[in-house]
């Protein structure tokens, strides 16, 4: 491993869990990440400039948005926004950020939490689907990214009902013997300025998540929407949301299963870097999981209108068809 500089060397690092796994750093996070314990799973550090040894640049893999090019060696992984000066050396038990120049903010921060986790979670065979998820009673309840699906707004949605949050944006699923299970993430939203103002009557005060996006970054929880669960929970039910004109398609709600190929290509596909791990050869290891995933846990589209003023009777809507899964005595809802 190189050496670096490190920024905060000294202080005695702080422990979280995110994602299902234990993450140490002496970094002051601006999320509200979830404290942890016990020896962590991966140790994350903040460098002053280049990394000693640069690394070998021959190794490109990947060309992605943001000006990200990810690079293989031989015992670690690149990951390096040009746009922004930001370059990430991924190892099983280390994460690496070195700052090439003044940053924006902290948008290293907000890289780590998202696409390099991901990345890092995915080459410890750790699948990260695009997707939020809610907990209802003692399971988990996800959405899948689609592109006009609405997930954050439907997670929302069901946060206010009074179900917990139980990850957005990226939801990571794990075998435990015949069933499937969904991580936590952080307690933290990323909605659009109206989808904030509608539920919670403002937005102002939230940061935005990315300089080049003007979501914004909502805690729940206390000031903010809803609560957190920190626990994994079984899936009960994925969903993948299509949102539509209400002129054209009216105002009813269709929950309709799809067929296991059409669940498993869905899967496949809505990884929270589907075209990087296709690169990094990880798909073998997703299908073996996601074929019996398909197989056992139910997955509907969720085909609806668009607009807040419809969103409780899509919230409805899908309570209603988790009843249908289970027995009576184990039905969620």
């Amino acid at each position: 491993m190189p050496v670096t500089r490190d920024l905060t060397s000294g202080d005695r690092p702080s422990v979280y869990r995110i994602y299902g796994v234990t993450l140490a750093s002496n970094f002051p996070f601006l999320a509200p990440l979830v404290k942890g314990d016990g020896a962590p799973d991966v140790t994350f550090r903040l460098a002053h400039g280049p990394p000693v040894a640069e690394p070998d640049k021959d190794t490109h893999i990947f060309k992605g948005r943001w000006g990200l090019c990810v690079y293989h060696q031989r015992d670690f992984q690149v990951m390096h926004y040009a746009e922004d000066s930001i370059e990430y050396h991924l190892w099983p038990q280390d994460i690496i950020c070195h700052l090439l120049r003044p940053a924006q903010g902290y948008l290293w921060e907000v890289y780590l939490l998202g696409p390099v986790l991901s990345v890092w979670l995915e080459l410890q065979g750790i699948p990260a689907l695009h997707a939020s998820a809610v907990a209802v009673e003692d399971h988990a309840v996800g959405f899948l990214a689609t592109s006009t699906g609405g997930k954050s707004t439907l997670a929302a949605t069901m946060l206010q009902a009074g179900y917990p949050l139980l990850t957005d944006d990226i939801l990571c699923v794990e075998r435990r013997e015949e069933a499937f299970w969904g991580r936590p993430g952080f307690p933290q939203m990323r909605l659009w300025p109206d989808q904030a103002r509608y539920f919670l009557g403002h937005y102002e005060e939230f940061d935005i998540v990315h300089p080049y996006t003007w979501k914004r970054r909502v805690p729940v929880g206390e000031n903010g929407l809803g609560t957190f669960c920190s626990a994994s929970r079984p899936l009960a039910c994925l969903y993948l949301p299509e949102r539509r004109d209400p002129a054209t398609w009216g105002t009813r709600v269709e929950v309709t299963p799809v067929s296991r190929v059409e669940a498993l290509v869905s899967l496949v596909g809505q990884s929270f870097s589907a075209r990087l791990v296709e690169k990094l050869g990880l798909l073998r290891h997703r299908f073996d999981l996601f074929g019996p995933l398909a197989s056992q846990v139910p997955i509907y589209r969720l085909v609806y209108p668009e607009g807040v003023q419809y969103l409780p009777y899509v919230r409805q809507a899908i309570l209603d068809s988790l009843t249908s899964l289970s027995p009576p005595e184990e039905r969620v809802g």
